[in-house]
């Protein structure tokens, strides 16, 4: 009897004993998913009166919501990052409405494959004359691409990062082709992390001729503060002699110049709309709102020679325009000034990507 009372009492209390260790378990499990929210988010959006696609990132910081980020791409209006938040803050130039504000006058429009101005609308390449039509005096200014309907890719997030790509195929089914008769295709892929967003671009020819080109990305950063508040820094090696807003190839020393921003320098002492040539991976531009206790950063890969910056004064906006070559790439590639324009090119079948990191702090 005593044998069998004690067997009871010890099953009674394994069974005790699992039913409270089941209750613990399930007692941890919310705390657990509370300790690990998902930071990350991906969607795509449909906006109700284009029936555009829109593309959202966004990281929730778990310590400090200054620190959120969100980004989204207007798919169909040229692939362009249109909304840069942090802590709820726009960086961005936002369109007046959308299918009415010019695609090159917010957000990051891409140019692309001829970044600014090309001279007189056209250039030769490999023995064939390109022409396009001139709409900035008797010149061409900022590529094919930013007002043409991309495609949407697919949208991912996981613990480290939310995702978007985009692609362009540039064939015969575009209405401009006849202007640059090379099929190709451009991708580009959006990557939110906790410090900023890249954007990395590839250019796939699936032509039976090389490809030449230029790629750039033309922010408008809106003036969050004051004028006199806002610093820009941009190392680069030299400035180029321009004529008309047009490199003449002359690469020209930056000391004791008013193009020298090696330094921070104040935004209200800058009148610019000009190139900087010789920008690496560790030259790493960027500005500072420091009214707003807010930094941004636009590293790019080692194809990202260039950079245009344009502060018109008056204006709540200026831009800094990461580029892989300089204005009017293809005419001065045709002179002979190989490392001054910096075209790239992609053999038949063959593929180039690059990218730009816009980081960006905000001080708590």
């Amino acid at each position: 009897m005593m044998h069998t009372a004690w067997c009871c009492s010890a099953a009674l209390s394994l069974l005790l004993g699992l039913q409270s260790s089941s209750q613990a378990k399930d007692k941890t499990l919310p705390l657990n998913k509370k300790m690990n929210p998902q930071l990350f988010s991906a969607v795509v959006e449909r906006d109700s009166k284009t029936g555009w696609n829109i593309a959202v990132l966004k990281y929730a910081d778990p310590g400090d919501a200054k620190r959120n980020l969100e980004a989204r791409v207007a798919v169909e209006a040229g692939s362009n990052l249109y909304s840069l938040k942090i802590g709820g803050t726009e960086l961005l130039v936002q369109p007046a409405e959308w299918g009415t504000t010019p695609s090159l006058r917010y957000g990051f429009p891409v140019l692309f494959p001829t970044p600014n101005r090309v001279r007189d609308s056209k250039f030769t390449f490999d023995g064939q004359t390109y022409a396009f039509p001139a709409n900035e005096r008797t010149h061409f200014i900022h590529g094919l691409v930013h007002k043409l309907a991309w495609k949407a890719g697919a949208a991912s997030a996981d613990a480290k990062s939310a995702a978007m790509e985009t692609y362009l195929d540039w064939d015969s089914s575009q209405p401009d082709f006849k202007l640059f008769p090379i099929k190709h295709r451009l991708g580009l892929r959006f990557t939110l992390d906790a410090h900023g967003v890249k954007l990395a671009f590839t250019v796939d020819n699936q032509d039976t001729k090389r490809l030449p080109f230029g790629f750039a990305f033309h922010p408008w950063f809106q003036i969050l503060g004051s004028r006199a508040a806002t610093y820009l820094r941009v190392p680069a090696q030299k400035h180029m002699e321009a004529e008309g807003l047009l490199p003449t190839g002359k690469l020209e020393d930056l000391a004791g110049t008013p193009y020298d921003m090696r330094e921070l320098v104040s935004l209200e002492a800058l009148k610019l709309d000009d190139v900087y040539w010789g920008l690496t991976p560790e030259r790493v531009p960027g500005y500072e709102a420091r009214d707003k206790g807010i930094k941004v950063s636009l590293g790019g890969s080692p194809e990202f020679t260039h950079m245009v910056v344009y502060t018109p004064p008056g204006k709540p906006f200026f831009c800094m325009e990461n580029q892989t070559c300089s204005t009017d790439a293809h005419n001065l590639y045709a002179k002979g000034l190989e490392k001054e324009a910096h075209l790239l090119l992609v053999d038949k079948g063959k593929k180039l990507t690059g990218w730009v990191y816009v980081g960006v702090e905000q001080k708590p």
